[in-house]
């Protein structure tokens, strides 16, 4: 480089201080217009994220609450130790009365349930028109004992027998009679 001699001079055109001024000032708005995109994009998200959170708030606080309410049983039911009207759980009882429901759709009416001396998760069922009684355990659903004791009660009819204590169908896969 010479010296006496300017930047300008191997531009291919001399700049100008208002050329200049010109370009910062486009270069500004430019990053003005973006930060201003910027927020209005900001802005419409939390408006949508405002609205998304009022209609799910509507939607809680309007939705309603279904409380179930314990199932009673229709028949008596008996406890074996006092002889009596049992003292028994809202399980036990709820039990009972999902036990009675699974019977009459599959055709048979419970008509006592008892609670036998000592134990606690037994119930020995009397169907009307059985000789014995049907023992279910509160440890396996309704429906299953309800199917394994209408199961049992029709391979003992098919069997030809007639007259027995009990069908126990407390275990599953398992049926006893006696």
């Amino acid at each position: 480089m010479e010296v006496g001699k300017t930047i300008g001079r191997e531009r291919e055109k001399p700049e100008r201080d208002s050329e200049r001024e010109r370009v910062r000032r486009k270069l500004k708005k430019q990053q003005a217009v973006a930060i201003l995109g910027v927020l209005v994009f900001l802005g419409g998200l939390l408006y949508l994220l405002g609205r998304a959170g009022a209609e799910w708030y509507k939607w809680i606080s309007q939705r309603e609450e279904v409380v179930e309410i314990p199932r009673e049983p229709t028949i008596e039911v008996i406890d074996e130790q006092t002889g009596k009207k049992a003292e028994a759980s809202s399980r036990v009882l709820e039990y009972i009365a999902e036990v009675e429901e699974e019977f009459s759709k599959l055709g048979r009416k419970v008509v006592l349930a008892r609670i036998p001396e000592g134990k606690i998760r037994e119930v020995d069922l009397e169907l009307e028109g059985v000789s014995g009684v049907v023992k279910v355990s509160l440890d396996r659903g309704a429906g299953v004992s309800a199917e394994d004791g209408e199961r049992m009660l029709k391979y003992l009819e098919k069997e030809g027998v007639a007259e027995f204590s009990y069908v126990d169908v407390r275990v599953a896969r398992k049926g006893y009679w006696k």
